[in-house]
């Protein structure tokens, strides 16, 4: 990873095929891409290398997804949430450069397995939904999203246990983890993270990810909101286990 052209070995490869299936996901969910590509990445390169993937392939890919989906958002729920991850965004930066790379792989997998669980379980937050309750929601998203890529997790908690519909929540995601990448990216160059080569590993993901995204959006509509969020889950769960440390003799 110090220079061109790219390595196409093992670990590149498999970085692509997560980035396909993490398309896929996010096309019909609203979410998954950085729960399904972090782990893997971070393991075939590292946390600091993962992240910078994860803000390449979600930005321009993602872009005909989000201007329909514009029509079905609430600035009132987005609007602090941002606020919140603009504040604690930087934490999470210092986090993830000053971070011992296995570490940081652990608490990628650590807080991924969480939100699965809770997910799975059907977890519905009960308290308050006030302004300070979602810049803190917002504030949790931007620490992850800084230190790990994981800044949907928060959010998604948030928002599906709302029960408000499949579409809602999709559209939510979908403009939300967008306009969250913007901030990262000035973060992230700012904190000297973003390299040339690994900008070059996001864009020569970025076509298998846009095809899953594209295939994605076309089966959303086609099933329920149930099958979806246990198919979602199920992937994230196994992308998640398969890149834990403690596996990495296994993969070579």
């Amino acid at each position: 990873m110090t220079g061109f052209p790219l390595e196409l070995d093992a670990a590149f490869w498999a970085v692509v095929a997560a980035a396909a299936v993490a398309g896929l996901v996010r096309g019909f969910s609203g979410f998954g891409t950085a729960m399904i590509v972090a782990p893997v990445a971070a393991a075939a390169y590292s946390p600091q290398v993962a992240v910078i993937i994860i803000l390449i392939i979600e930005t321009l890919p993602a872009l005909p997804l989000v201007i329909p989906a514009m029509k079905r958002v609430s600035l009132a729920e987005i609007g602090p949430v941002v606020a919140g991850y603009a504040l604690l965004l930087p934490a999470g930066i210092i986090f993830l450069t000053a971070g011992e790379p296995t570490a940081l792989r652990w608490f990628m997998s650590v807080v991924i397995l969480i939100v699965v669980m809770l997910l799975w379980r059907g977890w519905q937050y009960k308290g308050p939904r006030t302004v300070p309750v979602r810049v803190a929601t917002g504030g949790l998203s931007g620490f992850l999203g800084g230190a790990t890529s994981l800044s949907g997790p928060p959010v998604i908690l948030y928002w599906m246990a709302l029960r408000t519909g499949a579409g809602n929540v999709r559209s939510n995601l979908l403009v939300y983890l967008t306009v969250v990448e913007l901030f990262s990216l000035v973060g992230f160059f700012i904190a000297g993270i973003l390299t040339w080569p690994s900008i070059a590993l996001g864009l020569a993901c970025s076509p298998a990810f846009f095809v899953g995204l594209l295939l994605g959006a076309r089966l959303f509509g086609l099933s329920t909101e149930t099958t979806y969020r246990r198919v979602a889950l199920s992937i994230v769960l196994v992308a998640a286990i398969a890149s834990m440390p403690l596996l990495d003799g296994l993969w070579g």
